[in-house]
This record gives structure tokens, sequence and C-alpha cells, in this order.
């Protein structure tokens, strides 16, 4: 069983709390029935990323097998067959159909263009540099996009430029990483066409325009909500950019974001600090 719920990434799935943001900066985290679409919106776009990462997997066998992380994934180290691999994709495309119908069709949009885009993805899109990261981020967006949908809300643009860019400074910090894996980048096109002279300046660019974004949104909203505090969750968010920064430039990590976040124990403590401060804030 283990091997099988490895398959679907769940380290990863913390990439759909992005659907939960309308909740809270449409100030609807009062509400039981917000909770429930809410909810339902971001099982239902787990189910589909469950079938993207399968697909994924399944078509880059050969290239994981040379990742010193990835050849662990159960496709590439073979404990999980392509027949099951298979199965458990077409299971999990049912269950997301399935939840999907109980949302406003406009996720069923969002949570097909996220499978056909992906698809592009693993056949194409992968192998051009900067436009990786970029789709990468778009994805991000869409998660932010089906919990709009999902309440029937819309959210202030700069959240959504925040989620965007925020999204390119985690990605090209994952570049960054792989760039430096000796032999595994010889294996893979669009690493071929970054070096870290280049994703350096990128990384850079992305984290001071987030920064920027986010302050730019808090300042926006602390008009409606008329509580000019909110502006100061900017430091945790600062924060948060600052140690992800020392994460891939002092101690060389970064391959895998979300695995920074969920081991490092000072992100999780300043993003609990940051949600306790900002539901607080809009509380008021």
């Amino acid at each position: 069983m283990q091997r099988y719920l490895k398959l679907v990434r769940p380290k990863q799935w913390i990439k759909n709390a992005f659907v939960f943001a309308p909740l809270f900066f449409a100030h609807q985290f009062t509400d039981i029935k917000g909770w429930y679409f809410t909810l339902v919106a971001a099982c239902g776009f787990l189910c589909v990323s469950c079938v993207v990462y399968i697909v994924n997997d399944m078509m880059d066998i050969t290239e994981d097998r040379l990742h010193p992380v990835k050849c662990l994934r159960p496709l590439a180290a073979g404990t999980v067959t392509l027949t099951e691999a298979r199965f458990l994709a077409c299971f999990s495309a049912g269950l997301a159909i399935f939840i999907l119908t109980l949302l406003p069709r406009e996720c069923a949009y969002v949570a097909g263009l996220y499978a056909g885009l992906n698809l592009c993805y693993t056949l194409f899109l992968k192998r051009v540099a900067i436009i990786d990261v970029f789709f990468i981020a778009f994805c991000y967006v869409l998660r932010v996009l089906m919990g709009c949908y999902a309440l029937k809300v819309t959210v202030s643009p700069w959240i959504i430029l925040t989620t965007f860019l925020l999204s390119l400074f985690l990605g090209f910090g994952k570049r960054y990483h792989e760039v430096g894996i000796a032999g595994y980048n010889q294996h893979k096109a669009n690493l071929r066409n970054y070096n870290r002279d280049l994703l350096d300046r990128l990384v850079t660019i992305c984290g001071g325009a987030t920064l920027i974004t986010y302050a730019i949104y808090t300042a926006d909203i602390s008009h409606q909500i008329g509580h000019v505090e909110i502006v100061y969750t900017l430091v945790f968010v600062a924060f948060g950019l600052f140690r992800y920064l020392q994460s891939v430039y002092v101690m060389h990590e970064g391959g895998e974001p979300e695995n920074i976040i969920l081991k490092d124990r000072l992100q999780l403590i300043n993003a609990g600090l940051w949600l306790i401060t900002t539901l607080w804030i809009l509380s008021w």
C-alpha cells in the first residue's frame, strides 16, 4: 500500500493549499459552506494531480533513474509496475470526475485545463528552458482559480500575481539545484539551456518581485478591511523567502521545495505565525 501512496507523491499535496487562498483572502473563512466547497475543490484537484503525477512518472522512467532522488520513485525503482500505475491513474481520474460534479462547472474547466496543460508539459514543454518554469507557476495560479470558482468569488489580482511570482521563485530555485547535480543535466534538454549565473539572476528577480507584489496586496487590502496592521504580515513572507534562499545557496537544497518547507522547522513555525496573524487581523 505504501508504494502506491508514494506513487501519487503525498508530499506534493501541500501545493493544494493554494486552493484555500480565496477562502481566506475573500474573507469567507468563517463560512461553513465556504469550507465545504473549498475542501471538495481541493480533493478534486488532488485527484487530478495524482493522475498527472502517475502519467508523468510513466513517461519519465528513464530520466528519473539517473536522478539521485527521483530514482527512488516507485516506477523508476521498479516497486510498482506500469499496469498497476495505469489502473491507479484510471481510478484517480474516475474519482476526480465524480468530485467535480459536486462543484460549479468552472471548476471542471480549470481541472481539465490543468490536466491538458500537464500532458503538453510532459510531452514537450518541459524540454524548453524558462517556459518549463512558467508553466509550473501557471499551475499554481490554476489552484487559486479553482478555489475562486468553487466559492464563486473574485480575489485581488495582486494575490494572483504574488502566487505566480512566488511559484517562479521556487521553480527557478529548484532548477538551480538540479543544474548542480553532476551528470543529471546532460539528460534533460531544458537543463542544458540553464546555467547557475542565469538562474541566480532569475531567482533574485522573482524573489524581489514576490515581496513587492505581496506588499502592494497588503497595502491595497488594508483600505478594504480598515486595518493597516495586515501590512505587518510582510515580515513573515520576507523571512520565508530569505530562508528558502539560504536553503538553496548555503545548504545546497531546493530540489523539492515542498520538502524544504515540510522539514524545516523554522519555515513551518513562520508559516504558522503568518497564518495565525493574518486570520487574527482579518477577523477584527
